[in-house]
């Protein structure tokens, strides 16, 4: 009997673990050029809470310069993130009743934009969801800004 619980809840664990991550759907690639220099504007169509903001913000900033994406000088390309979705669970909702309390989701859409002509040259939607119990509200966030800057240097999902 101890077997097949302690089986139930790994298989548990593991089903809503699969849930949980950061995914990207690209609806139009975005190539890296070595002399792009970048600049970023955020515009929060879902209520991001100031913490929140403020996590994602400096992770991002993080990000780019650990990349080494050129951010001195005149942009020539403006990354533009735009919140469509943000929901993080209570910390005490999430101990206590884990998926039962919804599930920590961010949802964005991020534009690459040519700086000179205002077309756009890279389009995608950032989607990170977390139904677990297992992680931080920080974590899903610093990873939703993790795979915005690793997309933009590699173009890879």
């Amino acid at each position: 009997m101890k077997k097949m619980v302690v089986l139930t809840l790994v298989f548990s664990y593991v089903f809503l673990a699969g849930c949980a991550g950061t995914h990207l759907r690209v609806d139009q690639g975005y190539a890296f050029q070595q002399n792009d220099i970048f600049s970023y504007e955020i515009v929060d169509n879902a209520n991001v809470t100031p913490q929140g903001m403020s996590i994602f913000k400096e992770r991002l900033e993080s990000k780019i310069k650990a990349l080494g994406l050129n951010t001195s000088g005149e942009s020539t390309k403006l990354i533009e993130v735009t919140f469509t979705n943000y929901y993080m669970r209570h910390g005490a909702a999430r101990a206590l009743v884990g998926v039962m309390a919804g599930s920590d989701n961010i949802t964005s859409t991020v534009l690459i934009k040519d700086r000179s002509s205002g077309e756009i040259v890279g389009k995608l939607q950032v989607v990170s969801k977390n139904p677990t119990a297992t992680s931080s509200a920080r974590l899903l966030i610093e990873q939703h800004a993790d795979k915005i800057a690793d997309y933009i240097k590699t173009g890879k999902l």
